[in-house]
């Protein structure tokens, strides 16, 4: 795939768009993915010199001779003064797993341009992990199956987007669509990588690194292309004190003893072939309840079935089903104050880890090397059987037939046993469960 970004910029003719652009320093910020008024009848402001000659320097950054051209292993830009960059927009992903890997790159870019005001792009249910997250001065919400569905919606978002007058955006989703979206929003820095044929939508596009990096390092590559130091590579989830007093009262409500270690299990997953039985998750409670922990029953919306066939296994005093719906950031502040998680490949693993949760990560047709959480060993245990197909990701079935239960043999071989003891030397290991 070529990584050459477009390549050659007229400067003068750069210069004189920069220098027509309107001071945004009285406009109205987002918050939450609310709109901002458009004003009526007004005409652009004169920047002034100062701000001119800002827009001048940032243009610079544009210009390469020769033309840009990003090779693996040789990434690099001209030098961007973090003063010059004002508003930078972040296009976050579409799982709640990814946004958490991209939290070590975001909090470099956050450092880096520190004075800079920092929008995230999200569909709706990312937006609910990143509320309240410091790194972030607003969220916009990219509400594709609502306001913003079809060509009328996706012109209204480009609108609203422009209207922000960003510098600069960084593309961590790595979709035509992001880029796209960056190109309409006039963005005159445009980050991402070189990816689903966008090349000439970027103004910077960096190929991809080579098959089997994690996805943490990936996102951390575009970061350092920005000159950004990395200070710390461990991905974060921010819990706020609502959700943590929530959380504190419903664990109180279910009389647990102030010594019995909690145990969140978490059966779901984005696809069925990637979920482990329910049958094998009540079991593993049902052991782990013997032992003298408590658990908490963790799932969406789809989950509740599953949820309630693995609490029929486990004795009542012993178990914790939340009635209704969690959201995302409740998830996360009832995990912060576990012991111990065991779930599939998902985005509460990730956010479970990144919480600094002793970890037990069942893998089936998903990529531990690329995706697994980034923890010591003292906090993970990831149980993966690797098979001549492995790994297939979201591909199922195409080299090896499904189970007679319909799952991939990769998954269906992992044991009750092995993940029971896998939970309980972690849960010794936190001093959690007496030995």
């Amino acid at each position: 795939m070529s990584g050459r970004g477009p390549f050659r910029t007229d400067r003068s003719g750069l210069e004189r768009t920069l220098g027509a652009r309107e001071r945004d320093s009285a406009r109205r910020p987002l918050h939450g993915g609310s709109l901002p008024r458009a004003s009526s009848g007004c005409r652009p402001l004169d920047p002034g010199p100062a701000e001119a000659a800002r827009r001048r320097r940032l243009a610079g950054a544009l210009v390469t001779t020769p033309p840009l051209r990003v090779r693996r292993g040789r990434a690099a830009m001209r030098p961007i003064d973090p003063r010059l960059v004002r508003r930078i927009l972040i296009r976050a992903n579409n799982w709640i797993g990814d946004v958490v890997m991209i939290s070590p790159a975001v909090r470099a870019i956050r450092e880096h341009f520190a004075g800079a005001r920092i929008a995230i792009l999200a569909k709706s249910w990312v937006l609910e992990a990143l509320r309240g997250n410091p790194c972030y001065d607003d969220l916009i919400e990219y509400d594709d199956e609502g306001t913003h569905r079809g060509l009328a919606g996706r012109l209204r978002l480009a609108t609203l987007l422009r209207r922000q007058r960003f510098d600069m955006a960084v593309l961590f989703q790595k979709a035509f669509e992001a880029a796209a979206f960056a190109w309409l929003a006039g963005a005159r820095l445009r980050v991402g990588h070189a990816t689903d044929r966008r090349t000439l939508l970027l103004t910077h596009a960096l190929p991809l690194p080579p098959p089997g990096t994690h996805h943490v390092e990936i996102f951390l590559g575009l970061a350092r292309f920005l000159g950004c130091p990395i200070r710390d590579t461990v991905p974060g989830f921010h819990v706020d004190e609502a959700a943590r007093e929530g959380a504190g009262a419903l664990l109180a409500s279910a009389g647990a003893a102030a010594h019995a270690p909690w145990v969140a299990i978490h059966p779901g997953a984005s696809k069925e072939p990637r979920a482990w039985h329910a049958e094998r998750f009540g079991e593993l409670g049902r052991r782990l309840a013997a032992a003298g922990a408590h658990l908490v029953l963790l799932g969406g919306p789809g989950d509740r079935a599953t949820l309630e066939r693995i609490a029929a296994r486990v004795p009542a005093d012993r178990c914790l089903l939340p009635s209704g719906t969690i959201s995302i950031a409740q998830m996360g502040a009832l995990l912060e104050r576990c012991d111990l998680f065991v779930g599939n490949d998902s985005g509460p693993m990730h956010v479970a880890a990144a919480l600094r949760v002793p970890t037990v990560a069942l893998f089936g047709p998903g990529d531990p090397a690329r995706t697994a959480p980034l923890a010591p060993a003292e906090r993970l245990a990831v149980i993966s059987k690797r098979y001549p197909c492995s790994p297939c990701r979201q591909d199922f079935f195409r080299e090896c037939p499904p189970s007679p239960a319909g799952k991939p043999f990769c998954l269906e071989e992992i044991r009750v046993e092995e993940v029971e003891e896998a939970a309980l030397r972690l849960l010794r290991g936190t001093a959690a469960l007496a030995r």
